[in-house]
């Protein structure tokens, strides 16, 4: 419960932060869950590949942004998560598409401790692919 108010009160902290930082107001992007890949043999094959779910996201600027959404876990559990995003690389792609990379972390819920140790805690990296309208 004690690591869990402090994750909370980081990520909280840093949802607040970034924009007060950023000096903007942010742009908000529809997010479309889909899939998760685990590398595991076991995992391939009783784990749920498909993470079905929606969130939204706030992006301050080029770098920086927060997301929040719900999606359908790798459990096949009901997950929703309150993420800080950094994405410092970038690409540009052929009609205005683009993709970003860096990493991701926040709070996650619908996780058993034995399932995912950090509970309520996560970290990944981040592969974000942008229509050209955002």
């Amino acid at each position: 419960m004690h690591k869990t108010l402090i994750a909370g009160a980081i990520v909280a902290t840093l949802a607040l932060a970034i924009p007060v930082a950023a000096g903007a107001s942010p742009s908000w992007t529809l997010d479309v869950n889909l899939a998760s890949v685990h590398t595991e043999r076991w995992a391939r094959h009783s784990l749920n590949q498909r993470n079905l779910g929606l969130g939204v996201t706030a992006q301050f600027n080029r770098n920086w942004s927060i997301s929040a959404g719900w999606y359908r876990n790798s459990y096949r559990r009901g997950s929703a998560y309150a993420l800080v995003n950094w994405t410092p690389w970038h690409l540009a792609l052929p009609a205005g598409w683009s993709i970003a990379a860096g990493a991701t972390a926040g709070l996650d819920s619908g996780y058993r401790r034995n399932e995912l140790a950090t509970q309520p805690l996560v970290a990944a990296a981040l592969l974000r692919v942008i229509a050209p309208q955002g």
